[in-house]
């Protein structure tokens, strides 16, 4: 009887923590307590599409990329930072189309919003048009691929951006999920 004694204490102390486990969650699905439910408000309302105003702001402190900020007003005010690299061979710099890789960092007023991103494409110095698309890195909606333009304007090359979310597609998904 002795042996069976602590092989029956270990069975009750699991049954007592099932309960405690099982009463947390019913709290949970009832609404009181619902860790990451305010991450998941801000996800859904946020929307497909961003434009907002930037100014170029110069170098980088390192020399080398080239910085516009500018403030997104409306639905999800946020200051606003592009950074843009020459992706390009050192001989070809003095062309037209550069290739480029850029990061936008949103810095939303309200923090949930935030996100950075991570872009690749081209700029038409010609023309003034920025071209990027890449994933979101970090923040709201992170691995959602997006797209953004930016219509310079002379002098100053001061600029408008628009951030266009796009539909994730699942058969990406899930041949990635394969590998």
């Amino acid at each position: 009887m002795i042996a069976t004694r602590p092989s029956s204490r270990r069975f009750a102390q699991l049954v007592l923590g099932a309960g405690v486990a099982l009463s947390v969650v019913a709290v949970a699905v009832n609404g009181r307590t619902v860790p990451g439910a305010s991450a998941s408000v801000a996800a859904s309302a946020f929307p497909d599409t961003l434009a907002f105003d930037v100014e170029y702001a110069g170098l980088g402190a390192e020399g080398v990329d080239y910085i516009w900020r500018g403030y997104a007003r409306g639905g999800l005010p946020a200051q606003v930072t592009i950074r843009m690299e020459y992706a390009g061979p050192r001989d070809e710099r003095a062309m037209p189309v550069w290739p480029v890789n850029v990061w936008l960092f949103y810095a939303a007023d309200d923090y949930r919003s935030s996100f950075a991103a991570e872009m690749s494409g081209s700029l038409n110095w010609h023309t003034g048009e920025l071209l990027v698309s890449g994933l979101v890195s970090d923040g709201i909606r992170t691995n959602v691929p997006l797209e953004q333009r930016v219509r310079l304007h002379r002098p100053g090359l001061a600029g408008a951006v628009t951030v266009v979310f796009l539909p994730r597609v699942a058969l990406g998904d899930g041949l990635a999920a394969a590998f």
